[in-house]
């Protein structure tokens, strides 16, 4: 393969672009300093605008070398009793600008996951039955658990949501821009739409990329 040589120079990075990055830094050694993670990995980055709280931090665990982006904001509306974490990011894993994560059973991103903005993923949700009575004071449904195996990348603006039943997506599986995510979905799956479906697999056999029917 030949490379192009480009003549073109590219001005330098405006200085005040460090600023934020320094302060991020900042963020990460204070909340790892002093809040009490159930775990807190090395190297990670959490943008010093991120909204997570001191009083659920013990069930919160972020792995190694994960990065929170602007604005993302960690949940736990709800303490759930025992001694496992409500929210768990692993390895490697990157939640993109606006993305929110609220749990009051269990969230868990495995290693590598990759979320774009505006990503919105929920284990629960406001319960409504009662039509005489305001929904903010009817608490929040039971809901299920939410697991994203590694690999996965959560298209742009998209939501995962457990109202009733578990979730769990598949390792190495893709969810599209927009898509809403009510049910599981097996590994090495691209899901689409509102409700979302499965809509192309990828099939170890043959080594390609198969188109699935709409139901």
């Amino acid at each position: 393969m030949t490379r192009v040589k480009s003549n073109v120079h590219l001005p330098a990075e405006d200085p005040a672009y460090w600023i934020p990055r320094f302060l991020s830094k900042a963020n990460s050694i204070w909340l790892k300093g002093t809040y009490p993670f159930d775990e807190c990995g090395h190297r990670v980055s959490i943008h010093y605008s991120c909204e997570i709280r001191r009083f659920y931090a013990h069930k919160i665990r972020i792995g190694d070398s994960v990065t929170l982006h602007r604005d993302v904001w960690l949940n736990v509306p709800i303490i759930p009793e025992g001694s496992e974490p409500a929210i768990v990011i692993g390895r490697g894993s990157r939640v993109g600008r606006r993305s929110v994560i609220t749990a009051i059973n269990q969230i868990c991103l495995g290693e590598y996951v990759l979320m774009a903005p505006g990503v919105f993923i929920t284990d629960h949700n406001h319960e409504y039955s009662d039509v005489n009575q305001p929904i903010v004071q009817q608490g929040l449904t039971s809901g299920g658990r939410i697991v994203i195996e590694q690999n996965c990348w959560v298209g742009y603006c998209s939501m995962i949501i457990a109202a009733k039943n578990d979730v769990v997506i598949g390792r190495n599986s893709v969810v599209g821009a927009h898509s809403i995510v009510t049910q599981s979905c097996p590994a090495y799956s691209v899901l689409a739409g509102n409700p979302a479906e499965v809509i192309k697999r990828f099939d170890t056999v043959s080594g390609k990329w198969l188109q699935c029917k709409k139901s």
